[in-house]
């Protein structure tokens, strides 16, 4: 019976926790009054420690809570931060042949995340695609990617297309290396073009067509899912591109797009680069 009831104040702390952050992801709580009830947490269970000090089993209860408590407060107490971010807004961004006379294009789409109530102007009204209400989820969100980032847990996404890259090819050419070390790039979704683009410059595959191209890779050659399918498919229609081709992973959002907008383009779902390869290949001989 003694052992339940010391174990009472770490498994309240963990129900405490997760009900503050359940409050907060659902925009009941700013970021601000979700690190502050975590600090009152954290006090509450230092408080206990001193209040209980002649139970030892009790005593050490609130020892492990309040530690549980401080390491949760380290890594939430940043939320706060991203308070201020009110929208992120997707807009058009001419895709690229960074291998000339390859016909492999890169289709991207630009983004900005406006904060304190700041807003963007489009002379052209067809070049915003989106824009996004930010809610505590996509707040969170990038608050954990953040950290993660920070404490090398988790790649940066630029970084991580870089190696691929260089891992799949094992060899690049000057424009590719060049796209790789600008600073104007984010996001690793350039992946699949840019090593089918190698392809093709080397004579390992032959193109004659528009295509638009979009998704990452890993080393091996797997292609992986990527962001803002909607807007890249109008800008592959918008620039004349014929052909897209997508991660199959976002072929549904792609083809929905296609039918929406009335677009008129190919748009095929690949798996991996050798996928790729093949329905290029197979698009020039029809």
């Amino acid at each position: 019976m003694e052992k339940q009831s010391s174990l009472k104040p770490f498994l309240g702390t963990i129900f405490i926790y997760f009900a503050f952050l359940y409050l907060y992801l659902f925009d009941h709580l700013t970021g601000v009054a979700f690190a502050l009830l975590l600090l009152l947490l954290l006090v509450t269970n230092i408080v206990f420690i001193f209040v209980s000090f002649n139970l030892k089993a009790l005593r050490r209860a609130f020892i492990f809570s309040a530690l549980l408590t401080f390491v949760l407060f380290n890594y939430e107490f940043s939320a706060f931060g991203f308070d201020n971010t009110d929208s992120i807004v997707t807009f058009y961004q001419p895709s690229e042949e960074i291998v000339a006379n390859t016909g492999i294009y890169i289709l991207g789409v630009g983004s900005a995340v406006l904060k304190d109530g700041a807003t963007i102007t489009f002379y052209n009204k067809a070049d915003l695609y989106e824009d996004i209400v930010a809610n505590n989820v996509i707040r969170y969100r990038s608050k954990n990617n953040f950290i993660l980032e920070l404490l090398g847990v988790k790649k940066n996404h630029l970084e991580d297309m870089r190696g691929s890259v260089h891992h799949y090819l094992k060899d690049t050419n000057p424009e590719i290396n060049d796209f790789l070390n600008r600073e104007d790039i984010n996001g690793s979704s350039a992946g699949l073009a840019l090593v089918l683009s190698s392809i093709v410059h080397e004579g390992k595959g032959t193109n004659e067509l528009s295509i638009g191209l979009t998704g990452a890779i890993n080393k091996s050659g797997k292609v992986k899912k990527v962001s803002s399918i909607n807007g890249k498919v109008q800008t592959a229609a918008r620039d004349g591109h014929t052909h897209v081709i997508v991660p199959q992973g976002n072929l549904k959002e792609a083809l929905k797009a296609k039918e929406d907008l009335n677009l008129i383009v190919e748009i095929a779902g690949v798996k991996s680069v050798e996928e790729a390869l093949e329905i290029i290949e197979r698009w020039n001989a029809e």
